[in-house]
């Protein structure tokens, strides 16, 4: 509106130039056109006015035209609108149908979303219907769709792998995930699931290999990986070189491994694992000489032995500097059961129980009274540590 006050008010001055001009001159000037037998005679303001007042009809015609314009591409937006709106309707039916468990109409109302921009996550929803239906290449196929949109691609790499998982196809899997950019391969579920497509695959020493990198974006995860893949190395050495290769391979190990917590769990683990129960117990007290250690510590749970006395002597001085600790007694009551003392077991296992009503002790309480030939006692164990497990 402003434009166009600017524009009239400009007119305005050049006209009033144009006619007092002559005046104060005192010569109007004449133009004379000929065409043919058309002639035409005006003085030069006459002919600049015209010419000025052809330039305002102009204008005027192409405002208008241009108001005609974005009134028809408001149409075809309004009408735009309304298909958007629907697909919206229909996204959200296939929302709620999918939740109700009426995956055929889920089925249905996705499809009319498909030319719909809802950031991918349609087909991403679309693709979980399609597996529950068992519709498995479709499945992939609105997977693949979905990663062509970059804020679900990495939710679709992801979900992906871990069908592909389910479905035992590790080595698929992998593959997937290594699909993912630079920035998206960073992120800690897509390293954890590159770590748990390794371990299924049996690739121990890969595994091993890209955990140091990986512990900082891990984090809490990192440990139990990492003694995943250290079991699943020794397990792999046990089973085709023997025990004693094992313990050779573990001394030839670099010093860091040997003080990592999780190579030293999974080392224990696959020592019980092969029998060799006074080996595993020398390197739990060994190791744990300066205090209980979180991992290493349930680890006495599964050694048996006919005379654990290193074990026990370690766990009544830790109790004795920590007498409210129920976890420890527990573990004291089960290293002595295992070792054949019930009564030992069973002072312990009381403490424990005293301390924290754990259904487990109950029942292991239960079990050595049922030696003892106490069956009364033995089903008033049973059924406390029944309630106590609802």
């Amino acid at each position: 509106m402003k434009k166009l006050i600017v524009s009239i008010l400009l007119i305005v001055v050049v006209l009033a130039a144009l006619l007092v001009a002559p005046q104060v001159v005192g010569e109007k000037g004449y133009v004379l056109i000929s065409m043919g037998s058309l002639v035409i005679e005006m003085t030069v303001v006459s002919l600049v006015i015209s010419v000025l007042i052809g330039l305002l009809v102009l204008w005027v015609i192409v405002r208008f035209l241009r108001a005609i314009k974005h009134l028809l591409s408001g149409s075809w937006q309004w009408f735009g609108s309304l298909s958007r709106n629907k697909r919206r309707k229909k996204f959200y039916r296939a929302i709620q149908a999918y939740a109700e468990g009426e995956l055929e109409e889920s089925k249905k109302a996705f499809q009319a979303t498909s030319d719909g921009d809802f950031d991918g996550v349609n087909f991403l929803i679309a693709a979980q219907v399609a597996h529950e239906m068992g519709e498995w290449d479709r499945c992939q196929t609105l997977l693949s769709h979905a990663a062509d949109y970059d804020h679900s691609r990495t939710a679709a790499i992801l979900m992906h792998a871990r069908l592909l998982l389910v479905r035992q196809e590790p080595s698929q899997a992998l593959k997937v995930l290594e699909t993912a950019d630079e920035n998206a391969a960073e992120h800690p579920q897509i390293i954890k699931m590159k770590a748990e497509s390794m371990a299924s695959l049996g690739h121990w020493q890969q595994l091993q290999n890209h955990l140091p990198q990986w512990r900082k974006t891990l984090k809490n995860d990192a440990v139990p990986l990492a003694q995943r893949a250290a079991k699943g190395k020794f397990a792999e050495i046990a089973s085709k070189q023997g025990a004693n290769a094992l313990k050779q391979y573990w001394e030839e190990l670099p010093r860091k491994k040997r003080h990592d917590t999780a190579f030293r769990a999974a080392y224990v683990q696959q020592l019980i694992e092969q029998g060799m129960h006074h080996d595993a117990q020398e390197c739990l007290v060994e190791w744990q000489r300066k205090g209980p250690d979180e991992i290493l510590l349930p680890l006495f749970r599964q050694l048996k032995m006919p005379n654990p006395a290193a074990s026990i002597s370690l766990l009544e001085a830790w109790i004795k500097s920590d007498e409210k600790n129920a976890e420890l007694y527990s573990i004291l009551g089960q290293v002595a059961f295992n070792a054949g003392d019930y009564q030992l077991a069973e002072r312990a296992l009381l403490k424990a129980v005293k301390l924290r009503e754990s259904p487990a002790d109950l029942m292991l309480l239960a079990e050595i009274s049922e030696r003892q030939n106490d069956n009364s006692r033995a089903l008033a164990f049973y059924k406390q540590g029944m309630a106590a497990n609802v």
